[in-house]
């Protein structure tokens, strides 16, 4: 009995090891298709998502525009630092959302420009900018 508790309990863990390399994975792809490389995942946080209107208006016009269709739901949130660099040398950082295990969408963070966020298809106007390094 000690052997069949003993092995499920390891197929649980082998399990959920799979599926989050997946994830990993899955946000890796998701970001190396818009050009950016994942140096560390930071923090994971799941919420229910509520963002007043005013803030919702800053996120829209930063080009992030799909959080106003999730408002509502719970949703994963997974903070990543990325291996590019603004032209201070500090690390950017991206955010990826989830909703029932599936990408809904992300934003980058740029630690020395305001406001801050930026739409994470922008890495060549970033560059253009000389907002990033190359």
């Amino acid at each position: 009995m000690k052997m069949k508790v003993y092995a499920m309990l390891v197929g649980l863990m082998l399990n959920s090891g799979c599926s989050q390399e997946s994830l990993d994975e899955q946000h890796e792809l998701y970001l190396s298709n818009k050009g950016w490389e994942i140096k560390e995942l930071l923090e994971v946080e799941t919420y229910q998502l509520e963002i007043p209107d005013e803030m919702l208006s800053n996120y829209e016009a930063s080009g992030i525009t799909f959080l106003e269709e999730y408002i509502g739901g719970e949703v994963t949130e997974y903070f990543y630092e990325l291996r590019e660099k603004d032209v201070e040398g500090k690390p950017l950082e991206a955010i990826l959302f989830e909703e029932h295990g599936d990408i809904i969408g992300g934003y980058g963070i740029l630690p020395s420009w305001e406001p801050g966020r930026f739409n994470l298809d922008d890495k060549e106007r970033l560059r253009k900018e000389h907002m990033i390094k190359k």
